[in-house]
């Protein structure tokens, strides 16, 4: 009895795996940009696969496949894909990138899943039950314009749709760099010489694949101030030339230019909290810790980079950096100031508002600093005053220098969760931080 359950089993398994490669008609249409695609749709595994000659229909790929061969490539000017049949790892400038289904041959044509353009070429796919359709909306980076005007620099992107976008500023040497997601490079120019005076350069590179990510850097010569904006399907990226200060002999009596060049020989690191796999407290409504303190933390830098500090943040992506390391990289910038940046969390819903700790043995300046940070906070914000608190946390013991770590609101508390979502709130608080440390260095001077 046992023998023919293992041979009903054996031969039900077969039955499934079978199945499992069986090749379904499509009855969905597709649509590109609107418009809608005479092309011949499989179904594999639920995957929608499309044909080779798609690629090179819709994007300009150049197809490198011969007849009865099990591998090709598709070939742009600034990427080459390398596919084998029977395999679900594409080699994307010699990168593996995931496809998702093997790619197949079916009816003599090269097919590979219509889902894996997206993370090559960028844009998305949407399902419209009604009417049984599959829509891609390409997004490729079409052109770019530069614009010199007096003291303000623009760089005008033209895309097919403005997607989500990542604009950060990093320092040794100055930079901007502005990550597009789900967006490729239609032609790719790698650079642009611009020799102006806030600007030395722009670099364009395709930074990564599935997702698609095209990357531009701006690198940076004399800079007060800098914005992105959208119009349209445009980001415009301007960038502000910071004035030339006119020296002479005669000793100066602006007590803000002095302060300014007192501010120039200071070292602040900013500690954005968590990260990686510590993800910190998570809200009510699934705000991670980790993403909040990491925004926060990086509009201070751009802050004080803007007030003429020198800054070095611990982490300025979602990495994990041990507590340890975070205080050596203090010790070792030999840095004036150490500021920690986080959320709290509670078992109390009802817990709410603002604190800032320093160690339990921390000098009096050290106290003044977290005084001044706190305040500067309050007077921006809408936060219950929790005060100063004593702590023995490892990134306030193992420093050599003043630091202090700030617990911006209770992710646990619906009410401050919310508040974190603003970006706004989140300037506010980041201003509030820079004022504090201003403070604190004009009390010391």
């Amino acid at each position: 009895m046992a023998t023919k359950y293992k041979v009903f089993i054996l031969v039900f398994v077969a039955a499934v795996v079978l199945t499992s490669v069986q090749v379904e008609a499509q009855g969905a249409d597709l649509l590109v940009n609107g418009e809608e695609v005479d092309v011949n749709l499989r179904i594999v595994n639920g995957r929608t696969m499309v044909p080779l000659d798609f690629v090179n229909d819709y994007f300009g790929a150049e197809v490198e496949w011969e007849a009865g061969s099990s591998e090709g490539k598709v070939i742009h000017p600034h990427k080459v894909i390398e596919l084998e049949i029977g395999n679900k790892i594409a080699l994307v400038n010699s990168e593996p990138v995931p496809l998702g289904e093997n790619v197949r041959s079916i009816d003599g044509q090269v097919m590979l899943p219509l889902r894996f353009l997206t993370g090559i070429y960028g844009g998305n796919l949407a399902w419209q039950e009604s009417s049984k359709s599959i829509y891609y909306q390409t997004n490729q980076l079409k052109g770019v314009e530069v614009k010199d005007e007096e003291d303000t620099f623009k760089l005008i992107i033209d895309s097919n749709f403005i997607s989500n976008y990542d604009l950060q500023l990093y320092h040794q040497p100055t930079r901007l760099v502005l990550d597009m997601h789900d967006v490729s490079f239609k032609e790719l120019q790698e650079t642009i010489n611009v020799g102006s005076e806030s600007v030395n350069r722009v670099r364009f590179s395709q930074f990564d694949f599935a997702p698609a990510i095209a990357r531009i850097v701006v690198d940076i010569g004399n800079m007060s101030s800098y914005n992105i904006k959208e119009d349209g399907s445009n980001l415009i990226l301007e960038v502000e030339a910071k004035e030339e200060v006119i020296t002479s002999s005669i000793i100066s009596t602006n007590h803000d230019l002095i302060n300014q060049l007192r501010l120039t020989n200071k070292r602040v690191v900013i500690d954005p909290g968590h990260g990686g796999t510590d993800s910190g407290a998570i809200g009510v409504t699934g705000l991670k810790e980790k993403e909040v303190a990491l925004d926060i933390a990086t509009r201070v830098d751009d802050l004080l980079y803007q007030a003429g500090i020198n800054t070095l943040m611990t982490r300025r992506d979602d990495s994990f950096i041990s507590l340890a390391q975070r205080a050596e990289i203090a010790n070792r910038f030999d840095a004036d100031l150490f500021v920690s940046i986080h959320s709290n969390a509670s078992y109390n819903s009802w817990a709410n508002g603002l604190e800032t700790y320093a160690h339990w043995d921390a000098s009096q300046d050290n106290w003044a600093l977290a005084w001044y940070v706190q305040d500067e906070i309050l007077q921006r914000t809408d936060f219950t005053d929790h005060g100063l608190k004593a702590a023995n946390f490892a990134v306030l013991r193992r420093t050599n220098l003043p630091a202090i770590l700030v617990e911006a609101g209770f992710l646990s508390n619906p009410a401050d969760e919310e508040l974190l979502r603003s970006s706004q709130f989140r300037q506010q608080i980041a201003e509030g931080v820079v004022a504090g440390i201003k403070r604190y260095f004009a009390e010391q001077s």
